[in-house]
C-alpha cells in the first residue's frame, strides 16, 4: 500500500465512525502494519512536520506518524524510535479525541496498548543497566491523560459518554504504575473513579475490565495488609476470570494462595496441578503447614526468598508460617491427651523433634505471640512455666481470625 493510498483509507472510517476499520489501519501488529513498513519506507522530519491536508485535522499527522512508527519497528528494529513516534501519534489523537463520543474508545484502547508494549521494549536495555524505565514512566503519564479525558467527559451522556471507557483506561494506568514500581500512586486513579458520582458502576463495564479492576483493588489491599478485603477482591476476580485466561488465573492465584494459607485454607492438589509453577513454589509450604514442620517451612522461605520478594508475597508467606507453628503446637496438645495444662517444655520438645532447638524463654515468647494473635486461646503461667489452654476450641480455625 502506497502512502497516499493509506492516508485516503481513513476517509470512509472517519466519516462513518467505524472503529474496527480504524483499528485495522492503526494497529502495530497486523498485516497492514507490516505491509506499510515494507512499502512506505522512511518518513523524514520534513514530512512529519508537514503531513498534508487530505484528512480532517489532525489525521494526516496521525497517519504519517503511524507509518514512521511501523518503519522504525519492523525495518529498523528501533523500539525507542518506534515508541517516540507512537507517543507523538497519541498526542495528535488526543487533540481530536476530546471532541468525540464513545464510538472511538476501541481505537484509543489499541493505541494505548501498543504504546505500553513499545515502552516496555524500549526500556529493556536501559532497565538492565540502570534499573530505570523512562519510556514506561512517560507512557504512564500519557495513559493518565487519556484517563482524565474519559473521566471528565461533560459533552456526551449515557452510552455515548467517554466515561464508559473509564475502567479500561484506569486499569491500564494501574498496570503501568505497578510496572514502574509506584503502586502508591494507584490511589489517585482509584479515588478519581470511586469518588465521582457520574462514573458508571463497575457492573456496567465489560467483564474483562471488571476482573482487572477487582484484581488491582485486591492487589493494593494485599500490599497494605488488608487481608480480608484483598481476599474478597481476588476471589471475585478468579471466579469471573475467563476459563481460557490461564495466565491471568495463575497471576490471581499467586496472591490468593498466600492469603488462603494465612487462614488455614489449603489449596487442593488438583488446583495446583493446573498451574505447575505455582505447584513448585507453594506445595512445599503447604506440606510443611500440614505436618507442622516449622524447620522445613523456614528452609523453603530461604529457598524461595528472591522469587517471593519479587512478587511482593514474602511478608505474607512469612506470616503464614504461624499456621505451621499452630499445627505443631496443636499436635503437641493432642499428644498430651488434649489437656488444658501444657508445660512449656512440651512445646519445646515438639520444636526440637522438628529440628528447631530453642530455649524455654523463646518458646514462651512463641506461645505468647500465638495467643496474642488469636491462634491459640489461653494464657501462660510464667511462674509455673505452664500454658493454660481454653477448655473449648483452644486452637480456633484460622479463617475466623483473618484480619
Amino acid at each position: 500500500m502506497k502512502l497516499q493510498q493509506y492516508i485516503n483509507s481513513f476517509i470512509e472510517p472517519l466519516h462513518h465512525e467505524e472503529p474496527a476499520a480504524l483499528i485495522r489501519l492503526l494497529s502495530l501488529h497486523n498485516k497492514t502494519a507490516r505491509g506499510l513498513a515494507d512499502t512506505v519506507g522512511h518518513i523524514d522530519e520534513r514530512r512529519l512536520s508537514n503531513p498534508g491536508h487530505s484528512l480532517p485535522e489532525p489525521w494526516d499527522g496521525i497517519a504519517i506518524r503511524h507509518c514512521a512508527c511501523v518503519y522504525a519497528l519492523y525495518t529498523k528494529k528501533d523500539y525507542q524510535e518506534a515508541y517516540t513516534h507512537q507517543n507523538a501519534l497519541l498526542s495528535l489523537f488526543y487533540r481530536w479525541f476530546q471532541d468525540q463520543s464513545a464510538w472511538v474508545l476501541p481505537v484509543l484502547y489499541i493505541l494505548l496498548q501498543d504504546l505500553r508494549d513499545l515502552a516496555e521494549q524500549a526500556d529493556q536495555v536501559t532497565y538492565s543497566s540502570t534499573g530505570k524505565m523512562p519510556s514506561l514512566e512517560e507512557c504512564t503519564r500519557t495513559v493518565s491523560k487519556a484517563f482524565s479525558m474519559c473521566a471528565t467527559d461533560r459533552t456526551f451522556k449515557g452510552s455515548e459518554s467517554r466515561r464508559t471507557g473509564v475502567y479500561h483506561v484506569a486499569c491500564l494506568s494501574l498496570k503501568c504504575y505497578f510496572k514502574v514500581g509506584k503502586p502508591n500512586l494507584c490511589k489517585n486513579i482509584i479515588r478519581a473513579v470511586t469518588s465521582d458520582s457520574k462514573t458508571p458502576p463497575i457492573e456496567e463495564a465489560p467483564l474483562n475490565d471488571q476482573v482487572t479492576w477487582h484484581f488491582y483493588i485486591g492487589m493494593l489491599a494485599f500490599l497494605n495488609g488488608e487481608d480480608k478485603k484483598a481476599g474478597e477482591e481476588l476471589e471475585w476476580a478468579l471466579l469471573n476470570c475467563p476459563a481460557d485466561a490461564h495466565r491471568n488465573q495463575e497471576l490471581i492465584l499467586t496472591y490468593l494462595i498466600p492469603l488462603h494459607l494465612l487462614r488455614g485454607s489449603l489449596p487442593s492438589r488438583r488446583l495446583l496441578s493446573l498451574h505447575p509453577r505455582l505447584e513448585e513454589l507453594f506445595l512445599p509450604f503447604i506440606n510443611a503447614i500440614k505436618s507442622g514442620d516449622v524447620r522445613e517451612y523456614d528452609e523453603r522461605l530461604d529457598w524461595a526468598q528472591q522469587r517471593l520478594v519479587g512478587m511482593s508475597t514474602y511478608l505474607v508467606m512469612e506470616r503464614a508460617r504461624e499456621g505451621g507453628l499452630r499445627m505443631l503446637f496443636k499436635k503437641a496438645w493432642i499428644a498430651s491427651d488434649k489437656s488444658t495444662r501444657i508445660p512449656i517444655t512440651t512445646f519445646q520438645i515438639a520444636l526440637k523433634i522438628h529440628g528447631v532447638d530453642v530455649d524455654s524463654d523463646e518458646v514462651e515468647c512463641m506461645v505468647a505471640n500465638m495467643i496474642y494473635r488469636g491462634y491459640m486461646k489461653g494464657y501462660i503461667s510464667h511462674e509455673k512455666q505452664m500454658v493454660v489452654l481454653a477448655k473449648t476450641n483452644p486452637f480456633p480455625n484460622l479463617s475466623t481470625i483473618i484480619r
